[in-house]
């Protein structure tokens, strides 16, 4: 499979807003997340509101031959996640479930990581699914977290290197 990756800057993410819904939707549907399309929705409107107007977003696109959006990632420095010291934020990653299984994900992961040294932190659904993948690149689960009322608990995981 072809694919470029490509930085994905705030403005680009904007122009692509009606893409990222779709893919986000897509991607959030099936298992482990289980979102309605409104998840989508928020997953989105947040890239497009306070994160990408941050001097400090940073987000990488995986393109198809034809210039079609197969993932993307995106990240800030952010103290939430620690409550103290500042960290690099994984926090979206997000690969078109025709394209998951082939690389895309890690590609993505590897990119935006590779220009955010110091302590990386990101929040992902706590289930084998996800967080063993995250370990396999490298993560460990520094803290579990049941945010709002949903009741679903979330893995913190941690990475040092870089």
């Amino acid at each position: 499979m072809t694919r470029r990756l490509a930085d994905f800057p705030a403005g680009e993410v904007a122009r692509r807003r009606d893409e990222l819904l779709a893919l986000c939707a897509q991607a959030f549907c099936g298992a482990p997340w289980h979102e309605p399309p409104l998840g989508a929705v928020r997953t989105v409107e947040r890239l497009l509101g306070s994160a990408a107007g941050r001097p400090d977003f940073r987000a990488v696109a995986a393109f198809g031959p034809d210039g079609e959006l197969l993932g993307f990632t995106a990240g800030w420095t952010d103290t939430v996640l620690t409550g103290r010291e500042p960290a690099f934020e994984l926090a979206e990653l997000v690969v078109a479930p025709a394209h998951q299984g082939l690389g895309t994900g890690r590609a993505l992961h590897d990119a935006i990581l590779a220009a955010a040294p110091g302590p990386r932190l990101l929040m992902t659904l706590d289930v084998p699914e996800l967080t063993k993948r995250y370990e396999h690149w490298g993560w460990t689960v520094a803290d579990r977290r049941t945010p709002g009322t949903s009741g679903r608990v979330y893995a913190v995981m941690r990475r040092e290197d870089g």
